[in-house]
């Protein structure tokens, strides 16, 4: 399961000071829709707590990805949008699961899209006479919607002990577990890790390098996953 808390909310009531938290655990965090796969994905949830849990989840567009202009945008009108997410509100009984159903309405686009969606449990009543501090802990869903013609164009460029990325595609490219080695070895503990990062097409990104040996970077473009050497 690859989640990320979204954030903490924190809530004082008159009484004893016991901390209690209402966690959720979501299935998954990442969604692609590719041009040739479903247009729809559910992604579960489930209340493991011994009480009722109030779930609301918010969608947005996100504007300029992986840019210093990035700003989201609530969806209003999914259809407009090109992301169904449904519900919107969820109750999930002590132990229980639900399903959350993503739909991608333009699966057919000329471009990228990108969107996250906030799951967040809902503050109930706190019992003045049993608990001071509730802890609420939320999560975020990327969601990621390919062009028909899906092309990364992911370029790589070294000067001195910077290597420097730029995305001239049309979807995004994401660097993972990237590894410089002092010598030819498979032991990666032997090697220094380098930063990763999800490059947007047009966007721009730079790390530095440790040694002045090749750098190998895991690249995953949708669902595809290969290793390339700069």
């Amino acid at each position: 399961m690859n989640t990320k808390p979204l954030f903490f909310i924190v809530l004082l009531s008159l009484g004893l000071m016991n901390p209690t938290s209402a966690t959720m655990l979501v299935s998954n965090s990442i969604i692609h829709f590719g041009p040739d796969q479903p247009s729809r994905e559910d992604v579960e949830i489930e209340n493991p707590t011994d009480e009722p849990m109030y779930i609301k989840i918010a969608p947005s567009v996100v504007h300029n990805p992986g840019t210093d202009a990035e700003t989201r945008e609530l969806i209003t009108n999914p259809k407009e949008a090109g992301l169904l997410v449904s519900p919107n509100k969820l109750v999930i009984p002590p132990g229980g699961r639900k399903l959350v159903r993503f739909v991608n309405l333009r699966p057919h686009a000329d471009e990228e899209h990108v969107y996250r969606v906030a799951i967040t449990p809902v503050v109930n009543e706190v019992k003045a006479n049993a608990t001071g501090v509730k802890i609420l802990i939320g999560y975020e869903v990327l969601v990621l919607t390919q062009p028909v013609n899906a092309q990364p164009g992911l370029i790589g460029e070294r000067a001195g002990n910077t290597l420097s990325f730029r995305n001239e595609g049309n979807t995004n490219v994401l660097l993972r577990e990237g590894y410089q080695c002092p010598f030819e070895t498979d032991d990666k503990e032997q090697c220094e890790p380098l930063t990763g990062k999800r490059i947007y097409p047009g966007n721009n990104w730079s790390v530095s390098l440790p040694l002045d040996k090749p750098v190998e970077y895991y690249l995953a473009v949708g669902r595809k996953n290969s290793v390339a050497v700069y």
